[in-house]
């Protein structure tokens, strides 16, 4: 990285912060404006609830199944992804028409071959995250698995007096969100990966990416007909 210029240095650190300021704030926004994160949480809370309620949990246990399968896809893509990251900086070190070609795209004439390893090291790093986040996600939803498993065969409304077991739901609950947020959290890092490729033309694309993604992921978290509809 000791070839990054000032301007680098700078979008790179206005990347970090608005990446970190927007998931702090996603993430802790709560029930003080809607949004699709705390939509989804009361969601899952009620589902384990019900789940714990219904004697036959073989479509709870099918729907873990899917979103089980969801993480196992994206970490094994994150994984194919940061293999041909670590591929495509082996490449550039052995062929220079790859840097003559960015150079001769808009905003490229300042690429070199060792801003190109540096910045596409920065992106892999990234895509690390994210494996990890969709990999800890997987771990999760397998360990609402289990608890789902230790819930009573036998519905409390079979048996007078028979009161559910409050520490169990939320417990499963909680495992549920945070299963779902560390899946968030992958994607969040997949879509910031994008300003990060507009990085490796120029500085200042990376600061005009950061700025319209965060916009998206604002109004799809916030603003959309999906957060609406969760919301009525």
């Amino acid at each position: 990285m000791y070839s990054f210029s000032f301007l680098d240095w700078a979008a790179l650190g206005l990347w970090g912060l608005v990446c970190l300021g927007y998931g702090f704030f996603a993430e802790r926004v709560g029930d003080r404006r809607p949004n699709l994160m705390a939509s989804m949480a009361r969601f899952r809370r009620t589902w384990m609830r019900e789940a714990y309620l219904r004697d036959a949990r073989i479509a709870d246990v099918g729907l873990i199944g899917n979103l089980m399968q969801s993480a196992t896809f994206f970490s094994s893509t994150t994984l194919l992804v940061i293999g041909a990251s670590f591929a495509l900086m082996g490449t550039i070190e052995r062929s220079v028409e790859v840097v003559e070609l960015m150079r001769k795209l808009p905003f490229g004439v300042r690429v070199t071959q060792e801003l190109i390893e540096a910045k596409l090291l920065v992106l892999t790093l990234v895509l690390v995250y994210a494996f990890f986040r969709f990999s800890w996600s997987l771990r999760q939803f397998n360990l609402v698995n289990i608890v789902i498993g230790a819930f009573p065969s036998r519905a409390p409304g079979d048996a007078p007096g028979d009161a559910p077991d409050e520490r169990l739901i939320r417990m499963a609950s909680r495992l549920n969100e945070l299963a779902g947020l560390n899946f968030t959290q992958g994607l969040r890092a997949y879509y910031y990966a994008v300003p990060l490729l507009l990085w490796i033309i120029d500085a200042w694309l990376l600061v005009a990416g950061t700025l319209i993604i965060t916009l998206v992921l604002c109004y799809m978290e916030f603003r959309s007909a999906t957060v609406s509809a969760l919301a009525e």
